[in-house]
C-alpha cells in the first residue's frame, strides 16, 4: 500500500509540472541541475528533481515551499509563504527560545536591538544594524520611527 501511494505522489507530481508521464517510472522534466516544484496540496512539501532523480522533500518546522525559499532547504519562513489553498500542519516544535525549529523572534517586548534566529531548533542571536530596532510586525530590523511603539534603540533620552 505504501509504495502506491509513493508512486501516485510521483505520478501527480510529474502531471502538476504539466508533463507526460513515461510508461513505468516518473522522469524530472529536466535531466540536469537542481529543480524544485510546489506539491499540489501540501505547502510543507515539494518535489526535487536533482540531475534527473525525483525525490519527495518536507520542509523544517517553521518552514514551507513557495519556490522562492532559501531559508534551508528550499524552503521559506512559514509567515513570508502564501500557500494559496495549500494545506499544512501550524503544529510548532518548540525548544527554550524558538517556537517552531526555524523562526525569528523577539528577545523581548522592550526595545531590543536584538532578536533570535532558530535553526534546528538552536537559537542565535543576531544584531539588528546600528541605530536598528527588532520589528515583530516585519520580522526583521526597522527603523525606531517606524514600530508601533516609540523606541529609541541607543538609549538616548
Amino acid at each position: 500500500m505504501q509504495r502506491f501511494q509513493v508512486c501516485s505522489v510521483l505520478i501527480l507530481a510529474w502531471i502538476a509540472c504539466g508533463h507526460a508521464l513515461a510508461v513505468g517510472s516518473p522522469e524530472c522534466p529536466e535531466k540536469y541541475g537542481v529543480q524544485a516544484y510546489a506539491h499540489t496540496e501540501n505547502c510543507d512539501q515539494f518535489f526535487l528533481c536533482t540531475n534527473g532523480t525525483l525525490t519527495l522533500e518536507t520542509c523544517e518546522n517553521g518552514l514551507l515551499f513557495d519556490g522562492k525559499g532559501a531559508v534551508h532547504n528550499h524552503c521559506n519562513y512559514n509567515w513570508a509563504v502564501d500557500c494559496k489553498g495549500r494545506q499544512w500542519d501550524p503544529t510548532p516544535i518548540s525548544t527554550p527560545a524558538c517556537e517552531y525549529q526555524f523562526g525569528l523572534y523577539a528577545v523581548s517586548k522592550d526595545c531590543s536591538t536584538t532578536y533570535i534566529k532558530c535553526a534546528h531548533g538552536e537559537p542565535h542571536e543576531q544584531d539588528c544594524d546600528a541605530g536598528l530596532a527588532y520589528d515583530e510586525r516585519i520580522h526583521g530590523c526597522n527603523w525606531p520611527d517606524q514600530l508601533l511603539e516609540h523606541c529609541n534603540p541607543e538609549g538616548e533620552i
